[in-house]
């Protein structure tokens, strides 16, 4: 009994086992594909960002532009959530000194994820005189890392300290990159640092530059002759620096050089004329960086002993603060009217009405001055002739049209002075495409793809540092006139309705 019960109990055990190993294959065959689980564990990786910014510190006056530093800092953040970076993977500082921000990078360096891909979003900070300031943050400087041996007596202490930051934080990047960080440089660069890739920002140059451009397709200058020129006057704004100077000039003439070259231009102030060139900065420079100085600049400029207004189609004004002055200047001469009499299809009521979101506006060609056969060939009673002197001031007729003003930097002071025509238009930079295109750059760079191919990201070319081309973000500056401030600053949110004064 006990063999047979043991050959039972092993017959019974097989047959458990091998249904056991039946049911086991079954379940097997039943399992989903493991394919999408490991897929999903080998994601790429956004990685880190880190934005170190100047601090450009609480800012209460209206009177300020709308590019600055802190506005930036919250772009990017934006743009790069929107991109696939979290909260926890975003570090932001604000660096009030060079050695703040070299600090800034050396403890990033040392406190980040080292295992995880990382990447720097940098604009070092720099010393922008009362000048430079008035036309916001993202005014591109160059940081030297050494001063000029030749030049020692007039180099400052506070030049040479500035060169020794710059260079402490020329090696702190360094050492960033040679941990595996990429580097993004934003505006300012440093003598001797190649990053990963440059956001180049405005020029005062391309700031002159696109003013010119501006009126020259309002007065419609192809056009103007020497018989019948438009008058244009240019306010330079000066703190001393002759090669700033020069540079906003060179921006400007390379524009309305021609048209003063053939006397299809002129100024009503006589400072410029036929034989200007280049180098004629200096007869239109002012002294000076607050309203009142470029309130009393165009008013000498314009006044006359017999109280007529000399005839004025523009006013250059460089930047928002200098346009603040040149019309207060306007209005004190008695000159009439606003910008938005120069182009009758836009009106005041239209531009409200524009902003409000329920009109579109149609800008048309400038019409040619409206002057009586008698204005353009008569001269007042003791004038001299002067027809043939090109070095002379322009005879004087009584023509009160106010003009165009130009101006850049997008104050909210002055937004007011846009809407109801006085100022006939500003500029600011295009912060949120920029960081934007920042985000997509720092994404690819954690993914270690090369920047020229990446589809989504528009580059402008490279820029030589180092003997090294850097791939570049350039963007072209956003001009704002009362037909666009509603789809260019309200809808864009940079500004309220109530900001524009509505």
């Amino acid at each position: 009994m006990r063999g047979r019960n043991d050959w039972g109990a092993r017959i019974i055990a097989l047959l458990t086992g091998t249904a056991m190993l039946w049911s086991l294959t079954a379940c097997g065959q039943q399992q989903p594909d493991p394919t999408p689980t490991t897929t999903a564990s080998t994601a790429t990786d956004t990685g880190q960002a880190a934005i170190l910014l100047p601090n450009d510190g609480i800012t209460l006056s209206q009177s300020t532009p709308l590019n600055k530093w802190t506005k930036l800092s919250a772009a990017l953040e934006n743009a790069l959530n929107n991109d696939g970076f979290s909260d926890k993977d975003i570090t932001t500082v604000k660096s009030k000194t060079l050695d703040d921000q070299t600090k800034a990078v050396t403890d990033y360096i040392d406190n980040r994820d080292d295992s995880r891909p990382a990447t720097i979003i940098i604009a070092p900070v720099a010393q922008p005189d009362d000048t430079t300031r008035q036309y916001g943050d993202y005014i591109t400087q160059t940081l030297r890392t050494s001063t000029d041996d030749t030049t020692t007596d007039d180099t400052t202490t506070d030049d040479t300290t500035q060169a020794q930051q710059a260079a402490s934080l020329s090696q702190a990047l360094t050492k960033a990159k040679d941990d595996g960080i990429h580097v993004i440089l934003v505006s300012n660069t440093i003598d001797g640092y190649t990053p990963d890739a440059y956001a180049s920002m405005s020029t005062i140059r391309e700031i002159a530059h696109t003013q010119a451009s501006l009126l020259a397709d309002k007065l419609v200058l192809s056009k103007a002759t020497k018989d019948n020129p438009k008058s244009i006057e240019i306010l330079l704004p000066s703190n001393g620096d002759d090669t700033a100077d020069q540079e906003a000039f060179a921006g400007i003439w390379e524009v309305l050089g021609p048209y003063f070259a053939t006397g299809a231009a002129i100024s009503p102030s006589g400072l410029l004329n036929t034989t200007s060139d280049e180098t004629s900065w200096n007869q239109i420079a002012f002294t000076g960086t607050d309203k009142d100085s470029a309130q009393e600049a165009l008013t000498t400029r314009l006044k006359t002993d017999t109280h007529t207004h000399r005839p004025i189609d523009g006013v250059l004004a460089m930047n928002d603060l200098v346009a603040s002055g040149a019309t207060a200047a306007l209005a004190d001469l008695g000159y009439e009217g606003t910008a938005a009499d120069i182009n009758p299809k836009i009106t005041i009521g239209g531009i409200v009405d524009n902003i409000a979101g329920n009109k579109d506006l149609k800008k048309e060609k400038v019409p040619e001055p409206q002057k009586t056969e008698s204005e353009q060939t008569e001269e007042p009673d003791g004038a001299e002739d002067t027809s043939g002197d090109d070095q002379s001031t322009p005879v004087v007729v009584d023509d009160p049209a106010w003009p165009i003003v130009t101006g850049y930097g997008a104050y909210p002071s002055n937004l007011a002075a846009v809407v109801n025509g006085q100022q006939w238009s500003t500029g600011l930079e295009r912060r949120d495409d920029y960081a934007k295109a920042i985000a997509t750059a720092s994404v690819a760079l954690n993914d270690g793809r090369k920047l020229t191919s990446v589809k989504d990201l528009s580059l402008s070319g490279t820029t030589e540092m180092n003997g090294t081309q850097v791939p570049t973000i350039h963007l072209s500056l956003q001009s704002v006139s009362a037909s666009n401030l509603k789809s260019a600053l309200i809808d864009a949110g940079y500004i309220s309705a109530a900001d524009a004064g509505l």
